[in-house]
């Protein structure tokens, strides 16, 4: 549907009494301003569509809840929709959001807000809705305490997070070189250039009542001096051993000789 067809059909009043409009999949690339016109507007879905901005009519619709803006191609929060004072829940996953606006925190019925697949970096504006409970971000909903900047994420909440799905984002986010330096891993084994270290409590995954630690190698580039860290099955005791399973069971000194 195009913006002109969009407007005609607003115009000859053919949506005026609709509480709840779906226009997914169309490639819409604007809307008009006669969209702000639909008063009874409850719940506005526009996911899968080429939206860049929203025109400042939006801000007319006082009733609407429910504004689904994924999958766009949106690069900010448009002001028009930090207007809407009684909306509710608004999805913006998918888009090119990289800032949250500090007029977001005009929406202050705002229960539900997913962020999902925006490169975000910086939750913190977010503390001043004061009816917002769970962020979805990363795939996943995260309560209030995680609403920081992503730099400010602690290697401790690692510990204390009881949820697996955020614990591993915890985990992908802060990086294993930072949560080594910061949980004290200890030392079980040095082999050359490479280091087996141990994280226990991280992860609590069981395997007949047994909760299985997180072992890690650390790898120094003799050259560089560069650190990196990978994860290793709990099963390895030795950093030689370790190293061969992460070359998929090639020693280093084989695999040196065929290359």
């Amino acid at each position: 549907m195009t913006e002109e067809k969009l407007e005609e059909i607003i115009e000859k009043g053919r949506i005026y009494g609709y509480r709840v409009l779906r226009l997914k999949y169309n490639q819409i690339t604007s809307l008009p301003e006669s969209i702000g016109s639909l008063a009874n507007l409850k719940s506005l879905y526009l996911w899968e569509n080429q939206l860049t901005s929203l025109p400042e009519s939006i801000s007319n619709l006082t009733n609407l809840s429910i504004l689904d803006l994924s999958y766009n191609q949106f690069s900010y929060v448009p002001d028009s929709v930090c207007n809407l004072a009684n909306l509710s829940s608004l999805n913006l996953t998918g888009n090119q959001i990289t800032n949250l606006p500090l007029s977001i925190v005009n929406l202050s019925s705002l229960t539900e807000l997913q962020l999902d697949k925006n490169p975000i970096t910086d939750l913190s504006i977010l503390h001043n809705l004061p009816k917002l409970v769970d962020v979805l971000f990363f795939g996943t909903w995260f309560p209030r305490q995680y609403w920081t900047k992503l730099s400010e994420w602690k290697s401790e909440w690692i510990l204390e997070e009881e949820n697996i799905t955020i614990k591993n984002v915890l985990i992908q986010q802060i990086g294993y070189e930072r949560i080594c330096r910061e949980l004290n891993a200890m030392e079980l084994d040095n082999w050359r250039e490479y280091t087996l270290l141990e994280i226990d409590d991280i992860d609590r995954v069981y395997v007949r009542q047994i909760a299985e630690p997180i072992i890690l190698l650390k790898m120094t580039c003799p050259s560089t001096n560069h650190i990196h860290v990978l994860r290793v099955p709990p099963t390895m005791t030795s950093a030689e051993e370790a190293i061969t399973w992460i070359n998929h069971g090639i020693h280093p000194d084989e695999l040196a000789v065929q290359t």
